[in-house]
């Protein structure tokens, strides 16, 4: 057998072993399991069908040390806001996260967060379940959300063995909808056309923040109050971005 085929097969049997003691941890972890048990209980078609005003929005931001979820990059700042319809509830969930890695130089720029920022704030595992809680039975909504989901999803089925299967609405989606223009746009760029002022740029809450008002102002003009959540979510891909 050749060397790279054995190191495949060596590298499988790994694999399995560390999902199997994961799974073991997460069983006998009350907390873990009941947020596993919750995850996997979401079901997207019942939220979709939900009309705007009964529904329960999360809008995500974070700031990370990269742009590569599955390359080593990590999450230093999150930021969770609760909307109920249209409007904010003044319910959030906001913290710094110890990345566990260095900060790049090139991305404390953008986010002028450094490593002595976060060195005393928790890792992203000691707050899994906070987040996992939060997000609860909800629609998603960011700019440019695929980001966010991507690092959040990671470290969900590194922790609870399982991912977000929750509808999401994406406000540049929405702007590319509402405008009929194609491209790549950025969170002022939208909140320009929307006429939103933004604040804190390129922190977590104050772009969850900015996007919450960009979306609420987008979706009041996009559907009606009283329509169901799917009908949004299928406009999305009227422009055929996805």
């Amino acid at each position: 057998m050749a060397s790279e085929q054995l190191g495949e097969i060596l590298g499988r049997i790994h694999a399995g072993f560390r999902r199997t003691l994961q799974r073991g941890a997460l069983l006998s972890d009350p907390t873990m399991l009941r947020l596993h048990r919750r995850l996997l209980a979401i079901d997207p078609q019942r939220l979709s069908r939900k009309p705007f005003e009964e529904t329960r929005f999360v809008v995500i931001d974070t700031e990370t040390t990269g742009l590569q979820a599955y390359a080593g990059d990590e999450i230093c700042s999150i930021a969770l806001l609760e909307m109920q319809g249209f409007e904010l509830t003044g319910r959030e969930f906001c913290t710094l996260v110890c990345p566990g890695r260095p900060i790049p130089e090139a991305s404390s720029r953008v986010h002028h967060l450094t490593d002595e920022d976060v060195k005393d704030a928790p890792l992203i595992e000691e707050v899994m379940t906070e987040i996992a809680d939060f997000i609860g039975e909800s629609v998603l909504v960011g700019h440019h959300i695929g980001f966010d989901i991507r690092f959040l999803n990671r470290i969900l089925q590194k922790e609870l063995l399982c991912h977000l299967k929750h509808p999401w609405l994406d406000t540049m989606l929405l702007y590319l909808v509402h405008t009929g223009r194609v491209g790549h746009y950025t969170l002022e760029e939208v909140a320009d056309y929307a006429r939103v002022e933004v604040r804190g740029r390129h922190t977590a809450r104050g772009d969850a923040t900015t996007t919450a008002e960009v979306f609420r102002r987008l979706a009041s003009v996009l559907t009606e109050y009283s329509n169901p959540v799917r009908n949004l979510i299928n406009r999305q891909y009227e422009m055929g971005h996805y």
